[in-house]
């Protein structure tokens, strides 16, 4: 006797909540993703502006009545960032109430949802080339002249994202550079180690499908050796500083392409071969790819 007034206390209680769920059919769905009908309306009870979950085997979303007849519902999606999952003819589990997501949903379909939230670091390799061209230079114990410098260069960085729309990368940079005097030709080379702040934009992902505008600013230290017939003199050179503007579109999920333009300012010293120390500062716009 006493087993069975607690199974009809237990029913009591359960049946409320067994009763607000309903097994529907997703009659149509827009081709943005964002709506969708089912064929239940104002006689099952739901009215514009009323809000409801509906669950599939691997998917859940919250949705809001738009339009409502009889027989039939025009529901969107609550979160304009995400897509509809369902299908026309898919069969959904419909429960109405504003809870989260998670708060209705099989355990591991409250597993994923949570994870997808969960920003997970990106780690990247990045390999890029790039031209760059001399505007300003000053060189101490030299006569004022404006020679032409230009030249080439090839990069490779390691990049991790720190926490929001913030990353750090750590390189090297091979660069080769040309300077065109009226009198002959020298040639620089260097080798650089460089670290840069990035901080990347995403106000404009939506419009540049899932790309990136960042902008960057970087240190750098190495090593220079300059050149020409029956002359060659080396030193350090420092990199202080650089700031890049660039963008940065996905191929996918895992390549993306970018692309950056940067001013640059170098200090260069060098050891002549009579001993003497020479000081070149000179600003440099560099694009890479």
């Amino acid at each position: 006797m006493h087993l069975r007034r607690i199974m009809f206390v237990l029913l009591l209680a359960v049946a409320p909540v067994a009763g607000a769920y309903e097994l529907i059919t997703i009659q149509a769905v827009s081709t943005n993703k964002q709506t969708f009908i089912t064929r239940h309306g104002k006689r099952q009870g739901i009215s514009p502006g009323m809000t409801g979950t509906f669950t599939a085997e691997d998917f859940s979303v919250i949705a809001k009545a738009l339009t409502v007849t009889g027989n039939f519902t025009q529901w969107q999606v609550t979160n304009p960032a995400a897509n509809i999952p369902f299908q026309k003819g898919s069969l959904v589990t419909y429960y109405p109430a504003t809870e989260y997501i998670w708060a209705l949903s099989p355990e591991e379909i409250r597993q994923k949802y949570i994870k997808s939230q969960i920003l997970v670091p990106r780690r990247s390799w990045v390999f890029k080339g790039g031209l760059t061209q001399g505007l300003t230079e000053s060189v101490s114990d030299a006569p004022v002249s404006f020679p032409k410098r230009g030249g080439f260069l090839g990069e490779i960085y390691y990049e991790k994202d720190l926490y929001q729309n913030f990353a750090f990368d750590v390189g090297l940079r091979y660069e080769r550079e040309t300077i065109n005097y009226e009198g002959g030709t020298l040639v620089t080379l260097r080798n650089i180690a460089i670290a840069d702040a990035i901080y990347y934009f995403s106000a404009l992902r939506d419009y540049l499908s899932g790309g990136r505008v960042y902008i960057a600013a970087g240190l750098g230290w190495g090593l220079s050796n300059t050149s020409t017939v029956g002359l060659s003199q080396s030193g350090t050179v420092r990199l202080i500083p650089a700031i890049k503007l660039g963008l940065s579109l996905p191929f996918d999920d895992t390549w993306e392409f970018l692309m950056d333009g940067a001013f640059e300012s170098l200090n260069t010293n060098e050891e002549m071969e009579d001993g003497t120390v020479q000081g070149t500062t000179q600003t440099n716009f560099k694009v890479g790819f």
